[in-house]
């Protein structure tokens, strides 16, 4: 959610997307000195969108701006960069940018622009200490945008924190900034948005339905109607919320005649998924027509994310009419965009990642530079004015051959940084190819079954359920993984709660299941039925799955799997998983103990990477806990866990 309202800070919605075509167009005709400007607005343009395109034209301006030792533009571009790292989660490049940016603002005495950066800071951190710091220049010289700035990033901290009555006072603070303006900019429609939002999740639609009818009255008034629009459609949500459908429906429509009266073809297809989803129970058909229509408009607009709710929202009312092909069919196309645009989203947050990186290795390379040519040119002045004292000419050139050892020694740390950032991305593609393996050939199992043989529709029901369950576990598994990616650049971060052992571990046997009836392996649980831990339900979740599914690819056919659990204290409870399979070597066991198992074909040559064995003893690690295991080859392989307890 901050990384949402980095967002809003700078993206002002449609009146951005105007000024960044507007840039593109001018960037080829423009002088230097407005090109600095125009690339930090294409950046700012595509940072939602194409992180490593707005990176690159960040780093474009800041080429320009350091040619033309343009210290205001270098700052400005610096903020930029940290908008785009923050919004996507690098929170450690963000955080550098902007105390870059801090450094060459205050070296320029630009008060204004050193508030601005600790207003960055504070949403990045969610530091009142730098949201004060800011608040005290605004209140000082009576900045009122600036005023409004800090007081949306100080409400947006506490909704993140849960202090819903302490950011609605924020926020209404900032609303107070304009009334007496004569024309209010998109951000106060975005406001009152915000506000009404709140005000829905306390349960008072009154009061939310009032801001959303301010900002549409304002809208028509001063002849903007783009964010009337939106906010016409933000009306009916609320009215369908609170079960008015009557006038939700009316609403909707006015947001459809208006979005066709002013080219916007977004907020049409809002409106129409919005009327769909009102008439759904009474007109079904219609319904679909009008989602149909808003389909045509998404794809017009290449809006993939669009397109998937709009699948989402057919396949409800396919289900409904128990027309299950056409559901699944939807709920296919859903699932297609959706992991097309995990795809890409991917690889656009490693390359603009890259880029930042580049950018800031070839900084600090810069400044070590300028560092070693100052002392260069110190000891040269030393040399000529002390020329016949040998003895100074050699402490200086055992100082200087000191500084030159220091410098390459950190770059070879950061040689080896790079090289761990690598194997890091190796090894979490890795995981997501192996441990993903599993859910998605029982998918294309069921898949390949549904295709070639004939069903009632109950068994169909009945299939499609499970689809859903091995789909959804696949994704789950996915964004679990890139988390953990992530983490091994920032650390590895726990959400531990107290939470029921049994299900999650039923919940793992079931995704199994398949992966052990086709070698006739049975699952066993002895677990107490109402047994807590306190840990990550997350990381418990894939060390469990991990453990069976390495049993299941070294037990024998016909085998027996058994996963149990005793508390031999108040402290921790130990989990054992055990099969009767192939076995480890001793030499193999003690390899594990310092790092890691050397991995084998399985009894069925089943190959794998090893690697999701190295993710579970980091998990198990993380939550404080311990592993180990007994072995004899041939006979088998118990694996212990010990948690704590809840």
């Amino acid at each position: 959610m901050r990384y949402l309202f980095v967002l809003i800070c700078f993206f002002s919605l449609p009146a951005f997307a105007q000024q960044q075509a507007s840039a593109l167009a001018s960037l080829k005709t423009a002088p230097d000195n407005e090109k600095v400007a125009l690339y930090r607005t294409i950046a700012q343009g595509y940072a939602a969108t194409e992180p490593d395109s707005a990176v690159h034209f960040a780093n474009e301006g800041m080429r320009l701006a350091e040619q033309r030792n343009d210290r205001q533009g270098q700052a400005s571009l610096m903020v930029t960069l940290g908008n785009i790292n923050a919004l996507h989660h690098h929170t450690e490049l963000a955080r550098s940018f902007y105390n870059e940016a801090l450094g060459l603002y205050r070296r320029l005495q630009d008060a204004a622009g050193v508030a601005h950066t600790y207003d960055q800071l504070g949403i990045l951190d969610g530091s009142t200490q730098n949201f004060n710091k800011a608040l005290k220049y605004y209140q000082d010289s009576h900045d009122s945008s600036g005023l409004i700035e800090t007081y949306e990033g100080m409400g947006k901290t506490a909704e993140e924190n849960g202090e819903r009555e302490k950011a609605l006072s924020w926020y209404l603070r900032a609303l107070t900034q304009y009334e007496h303006r004569h024309h209010e900019p998109e951000a106060y429609f975005v406001l009152l948005e915000k506000i009404s939002k709140l005000y829905q999740e306390k349960g008072d639609s009154s009061t939310a339905l009032h801001y959303l009818e301010t900002g549409i009255r304002k809208g028509k008034k001063q002849g903007e109607p783009s964010g009337g629009v939106r906010l016409l459609n933000d009306e009916g949500h609320v009215l369908a919320d609170d079960r008015q459908m009557v006038k939700a429906l009316e609403v909707y429509k006015q947001a459809l005649s208006e979005a066709k009266r002013y080219n916007q073809p977004n907020e049409q297809a809002e409106a129409l998924i919005g009327i769909a989803g009102v008439l759904k129970k009474q007109d079904a058909g219609t319904s679909i027509q009008d989602l149909e229509q808003a389909l045509k408009i998404a794809r017009t607009l290449h809006e993939p994310k669009l397109e998937a709710r709009i699948y989402e929202a057919l396949a409800g009312i396919y289900q409904q009419q128990k027309n299950y092909k056409e559901a699944m069919s939807a709920l296919t196309e859903e699932h297609s965009l959706i992991d097309s645009l995990l795809d890409a989203d991917t690889v656009k947050e490693i390359a603009a990642l890259d880029s930042s990186y580049v950018l800031e290795r070839s900084r600090e390379k810069t400044k070590n530079l300028e560092q070693v040519n100052r002392v260069e040119r110190a000891e040269l002045h030393l040399v000529l004015i002390l020329a016949f004292v040998v003895i100074v000419f050699l402490v200086i050139l055992w100082l200087y051959l000191r500084k030159v050892k220091r410098l390459n020694g950190e770059l070879k740390k950061l040689n080896e940084e790079l090289i761990n950032s690598n194997r890091v991305k190796d090894t979490l593609f890795s995981v997501v190819g192996h441990d993903l393996k599993g859910p998605a050939g029982s998918a294309a199992q069921l898949f390949e079954m549904m295709e070639t043989e004939e069903f009632t529709p109950e068994e169909m029901k009945s299939m499609i359920a499970e689809l859903r369950i091995q789909t959804s576990a696949s994704l789950e598994l996915l964004k679990a993984l890139f988390e953990w990616g992530k983490s091994q650049l920032q650390g590895v971060k726990v959400n531990p709660s107290d939470f029921q052992v049994r299900p999650i571990v039923e919940r793992s046997i079931h995704l199994l299941s398949q992966q052990a009836a086709q070698k006739n392996i049975r699952l066993n649980t002895q677990l107490p039925s109402k047994l807590m831990i306190h840990a990550d339900a997350d990381h418990f979740e894939f060390i469990v799955r991990n453990l069976l599914s390495n049993a299941i690819k070294f037990s024998y056919e016909g085998g027996e799997i058994e996963v149990a659990a005793q508390t031999p204290d108040a402290q921790e409870v130990i989990f054992s998983v055990r099969d009767k399979g192939v076995g480890i070597s001793k030499e193999q066991q003690a390899v594990f103990l310092t790092s890691n198992i050397k991995v084998n074909y399985g009894t069925k040559k089943e190959q794998g990477s090893g690697l999701g064995l190295l993710l579970t003893k980091d998990f198990i690690k993380a939550n404080h806990g311990r592993i180990w295991l007994e072995s004899e080859e041939g006979k088998g392989t118990t694996f212990f866990i010990a948690m704590p307890a809840a």
